[in-house]
């Protein structure tokens, strides 16, 4: 059999979900997901704060483009569960853009591990308050 047709038989990849629960405040969790994201190279990730989302837009690198969007969801008193999409997409001649997968569970957890890094430098800077 020919590879490059086995290649296009395959149905797309889509982007897996993985969540993982925090208990932390939702401001210091999103506050954390979007600066670990602009230390990633995401230039300038949207915050929506009240619907507790954090997207970016594509970044590309050679032949592959991807982007994040991060939701956090209060499930508990204390808890919040945040839910990470990674979408990578792959330029293909003739075809375009393509999803692939090539993140997997372990890569989530390492992204998890470093966003919890990120909140509890969040936790350790002083608040600012507003002058009135």
């Amino acid at each position: 059999m020919i590879s490059a047709c086995d290649e296009e038989s395959e149905p797309p990849a889509e982007a897996q979900k993985h969540s993982r629960v925090y208990e932390f405040d939702e401001k210091y969790i999103l506050r954390g997901i979007t600066n670990l994201l602009k230390e990633k190279g995401y230039a300038d990730p949207k915050v929506n704060a009240e619907k507790g989302r954090v997207e970016t837009d594509f970044i590309t690198a050679g032949n592959t483009r991807t982007k994040v969007e991060a939701s956090v969801r209060k499930i508990g008193r204390r808890e919040n569960e945040v839910t990470l999409v990674i979408t990578t997409e792959r330029d293909i001649k003739k075809v375009g853009w393509k999803p692939v997968r090539i993140l997997g569970k372990e890569q989530y957890d390492r992204f998890f591990e470093e966003v919890e890094m990120q909140i509890y430098r969040e936790l350790a800077k002083p608040e600012v308050k507003e002058l009135r």
